[in-house]
């Protein structure tokens, strides 16, 4: 039985020295729509949401069973807490040597007290750079003038509560699907992560693996 904590991020991201703390795709992505994807915590199969559209890449790995019981393992060591008890047992878990966390490499904010839980571990470990990005935006908004410093939120759009990230003003991820096209919207692609760490602008997400241009996935459509 696998046991919660944190992993090491990948080699795309800009620093090997990053590490992440992921939930199950999909079952803790309350805000997701466009990239709305599931893998099924037995049997691994991914399940896409009616209106998917982007590959979500977190789903895809968890169809490996040591990927998928870890993400869950970290959901059942924090779900039903409230905001102190998920920040005392994300701090317990948090590598001694960790300078650089990317929250959610997958799963998402699930609930305002475990928002509120990890805002609570950024401000315990000021020396800490913490970033992630968001498509439950509620929860951030009902926050944003709380928001540590050492911790970036991008909004991710294509989520059910876009209409907030004009009206708030949030920095955010669109996925583009040409340099062109990020060139004709104005906004940098970020390649590696670190405009997510550490800007405070906007910008885009180069989608190579698009199902409106790669074959079909094999992925069950969800009804």
């Amino acid at each position: 039985m696998a046991k919660p904590g944190f992993a090491r991020a990948n080699k795309y991201l800009f620093s090997r020295d990053v590490w992440t703390w992921n939930l199950p795709s999909g079952y803790t992505c309350p805000g997701a729509l466009k990239c709305l994807a599931y893998a099924d915590r037995k049997t691994g199969r991914v399940k896409l949401g009616k209106e998917n559209e982007f590959r979500c890449y977190s789903a895809v790995t968890e169809r490996f069973p040591a990927v998928r019981d870890k993400s869950w393992a970290n959901r059942d060591a924090v779900i039903g807490l409230d905001a102190q008890e998920v920040a005392d047992v994300v701090c317990s878990l948090l590598p001694k040597n960790a300078k650089l966390v990317r929250i959610h490499a997958a799963g998402d904010m699930f609930s305002q007290a475990y928002f509120d839980g990890w805002m609570t571990v950024c401000r315990r470990n000021p020396g800490v750079r913490f970033w992630l990005f968001t498509k439950s935006l509620p929860f951030w908004v009902a926050r944003r003038n709380r928001i540590p410093e050492n911790v970036n939120i991008t909004a991710s759009y294509g989520g059910k509560h876009d209409a907030l990230i004009e009206q708030y003003g949030l920095k955010f991820a669109q996925v583009v699907y040409s340099e062109a096209e990020a060139e004709r919207l104005g906004l940098p692609i970020d390649r590696d992560d670190s405009l997510a760490a550490f800007s405070k602008e906007s910008f885009a997400l180069l989608e190579n693996f698009s199902r409106k241009k790669a074959a079909p996935l094999p992925m069950a459509l969800e009804f």
